[in-house]
């Protein structure tokens, strides 16, 4: 009766942190992201323009590692507005190397001229309304402002993401990623650590209650009963015995 009672309890609770994994997982997307992410739906957040591109059957992802050697040069990648923490001059290089070898780059600051800016002064560009594309190597890369592909600017002029949707279909990238690391995401962030924290405490009491009701019903109540184990008879040793008794009565 104790096992069946135990066993509900647990599919209770088991059923209780799906449950509020499931609703913490609704609302990771309502979290205060920072801008320029492809995570925020705020008016200053990009999640409008990842949204439409895979809409559009663009394959695409977040990148959470810098862009370099283990990132394919047959891949798409999108920095914009990397703020924390700051694109310096040493990851700078290992980017525009990464596009000298094939990449593809569509970089959008607001704060020009950037590092990558400078670097491209005496390359040669086309331009591209108020982007400019450069012939880097075998790769390219596009230069241009934030502030365009922010949700409400996108909502009010799709101009800019028209123009980067051309861009991208001449490109016919396999994979398009958002390169999120430069906003401080990490491989190891995962939605636990996206969660408010109120979430957060729910799951760890939970987790909590579980094991303290696996360690409350597996222990042993009372005083240990002692475990005798049977003693092994060999075979016929009943004939054995009579047979000796008989000879001692003989004597």
């Amino acid at each position: 009766m104790r096992n069946k009672r135990f066993n509900i309890i647990v599919i209770l609770l088991l059923a209780l942190f799906v449950g509020v994994v499931w609703i913490a997982n609704r609302h990771v997307n309502d979290l205060q992201h920072p801008d320029y992410t492809s995570f925020s739906t705020r008016n200053y957040g990009i999640s409008l323009l990842h949204d439409t591109l895979r809409h559009m059957q663009y394959p695409v992802g977040i990148l959470y590692r810098p862009v370099g050697e283990t990132v394919s040069i047959n891949h798409a990648v999108f920095i914009i507005q990397p703020t924390n923490p700051r694109i310096n001059t040493e990851n700078t290089e290992s980017i525009l190397n990464w596009v000298r070898g094939g990449g593809r780059l569509i970089y959008l600051e607001n704060r020009q001229p950037t590092v990558i800016d400078r670097a491209l002064d005496n390359e040669y560009h086309t331009a591209f309304g108020s982007m400019r594309i450069y012939r880097l190597g075998m790769g390219e890369i596009v230069t241009g402002r934030a502030d365009t592909v922010i949700n409400a600017n996108l909502m009010e002029d799709s101009a800019y993401g028209q123009g980067i949707a051309y861009i991208l279909a001449g490109w016919n990238p396999e994979y398009i990623y958002f390169a999120e690391y430069y906003h401080g995401y990490r491989e190891m962030t995962g939605a636990f650590r996206l969660l408010p924290l109120w979430l957060q405490l729910v799951v760890v009491q939970m987790i909590i209650g579980i094991v303290a009701l696996v360690w409350h019903f597996g222990k042993r109540f009372g005083v240990p009963t002692p475990f005798y184990e049977e003693i092994e008879r060999e075979e016929n040793e009943q004939v054995f015995v009579l047979a000796r008794l008989y000879k001692q009565a003989k004597k």
